[in-house]
């Protein structure tokens, strides 16, 4: 028996019935890295390499694990010999969550079930390029293909965001694309960098910036921007939690140093991006926007690969735990000024999840939902998954849960929804086969279907509102 068959990961009938449930859910994928540019345009990819190698640092970590060249995962190999060493990696990845995500990947989209190993690589090389030059292997169809209804790209503020536009425009596609506002680069400020970050701002909201209220005006017109481009959510990311504490004049004073070349200290800096991050919280609130919080990643920690390389290429890693005071001050501030919405909080660091779930107890109301979102990035395998959904039980209610997010470049990506519905069928299945919980199959299908999809449009009601 291949590994991919109808029953991959379940192993009880009662988990077996429940994926039935939702094995053909549609996709909501409110969080993720993929080009507006390359679904607009819907190209075939020239081959393999540029659409499974091309963005994914999971798979170039294991192929330097493996003692792979760069020059053979970001440098300037052929294509071919790229894909060639990739497919050594694959078989050796056997505990690594890549294993179960390759070969789910070859069986969806290129009905290719057998281990790379049985197969020369030239040969694969040849057949799974063949396959891409399909038709139903452009990106638009990749998408149908995965039965995806929402993508929220991630987007930078000063985005003209014209292929959202001429997506949403085009008839004969029907699958909602999103931008999501992500001002990271424009809240987190240093001496270094912000003439340039200044500069973009003032091009793109049309305006001069003098002094911080000007500034902060500038990024509201984006944010307005962005709303009446459909927007749903701000998605923003941080290294550590910061503080909201700075009046009105020492953040206007923190401002204007930065401007004259200063150099203020960490703490007053970490104060300014939380006055930021309030005043655009605001807005989202008024929006009704989500706000997506991923906290705890040390981010391009190789300083050599980084200069050659660049930001986003694997070199990231766990952080320190998050600080639980911090946190819960966080929100606190943000509920105190009206700044707090629905908000989904990330923790890069598994051993956060039951903090956060706590601290994300103590916000949620029938105005808002606080929540933990899904198990993120190095906790997205099969027992971080369980261990998440564990956690989100034992502290909150799991049939709340908005579900699994893609978080990807790779169009590819998708087949990790049905990784994660089934580890989830497999978990509450086998909860009913112990006696654990009842065996009820209206309400689990229902909770499932919730987790599964129905969650996440009842938050972002993006499907809502295009109709």
């Amino acid at each position: 028996m291949p590994l991919i068959h109808e029953d991959f990961l379940l192993t009880t009938e009662k988990a077996k019935t429940l994926y039935r449930h939702v094995k053909d859910l549609p996709v909501y994928d409110f969080h993720c890295h993929l080009s507006p540019k390359e679904i607009y345009e819907d190209m075939n990819f020239p081959n393999i390499t540029d659409l499974w190698l091309r963005h994914d640092h999971y798979k170039w970590r294991l192929m330097r694990a493996y003692g792979i060249e760069e020059s053979m995962i970001t440098g300037d190999g052929c294509d071919y010999e790229k894909f060639e060493a990739f497919t050594k990696v694959i078989p050796k990845s056997m505990t690594n969550p890549m294993y179960h995500w390759c070969y789910l990947e070859l069986a969806r989209y290129f009905n290719h079930f057998e281990g790379v190993q049985h197969t020369s690589p030239e040969v694969l090389y040849n057949y799974l390029n063949k396959v891409l030059e399909s038709e139903e292997m452009t990106p638009r169809n990749i998408l149908k293909k995965s039965r995806v209804k929402v993508v929220c790209t991630t987007d930078d503020p000063c985005d003209d965001l014209y292929y959202h536009k001429e997506l949403r425009k085009d008839p004969s596609f029907d699958i909602a694309v999103r931008p999501t506002f992500r001002p990271d680069a424009y809240i987190t400020l240093n001496e270094m960098e912000i003439e340039g970050t200044v500069g973009r701002l003032e091009e793109a909201a049309g305006k001069t910036i003098d002094t911080l209220e000007d500034y902060i005006e500038a990024l509201l017109l984006r944010a307005a921007y962005f709303n009446d481009n459909g927007a749903r959510s701000a998605d923003h990311s941080f290294g550590e939690v910061f503080h909201i504490s700075l009046n009105d004049s020492e953040a206007a004073e923190c401002f204007s140093r930065l401007r004259a070349g200063g150099t203020p200290d960490r703490h007053t800096l970490q104060g300014l991006t939380g006055y930021l991050f309030t005043a655009l919280q605001k807005r989202y609130v008024e929006y009704g926007w989500v706000t997506q919080l991923h906290l705890g990643p040390l981010r391009n920690n190789n300083t050599g690969k980084f200069n050659s390389i660049g930001r986003d290429a694997g070199f990231d890693s766990l952080g320190n735990l998050l600080d639980a005071d911090k946190l819960n001050e966080l929100l606190d501030a943000l509920d105190k000024n009206d700044a707090l919405g629905d908000t989904i909080i990330y923790p890069h660091n598994a051993n956060d999840h039951q903090m956060v779930l706590s601290a994300a107890g103590n916000f949620t109301s029938s105005e808002r939902k606080v929540q933990i979102g899904a198990a993120w990035w190095y906790n997205d395998t099969k027992t971080g998954m369980i261990e998440h959904l564990i956690d989100y039980g034992n502290m909150s209610l799991l049939p709340e849960f908005i579900g699994m997010v893609t978080d990807s470049r790779s169009l590819l990506s998708y087949s990790r929804h049905e990784y994660f519905r089934r580890i989830l069928c497999e978990y509450l299945g086998g909860c009913v086969e112990r006696g654990e919980i009842e065996d009820d199959d209206v309400l689990l299908k229902e909770v499932l279907e919730d987790i599964c999809f129905n969650n996440a449009e009842k938050l972002f009601k993006i499907i809502h509102q295009e109709k």
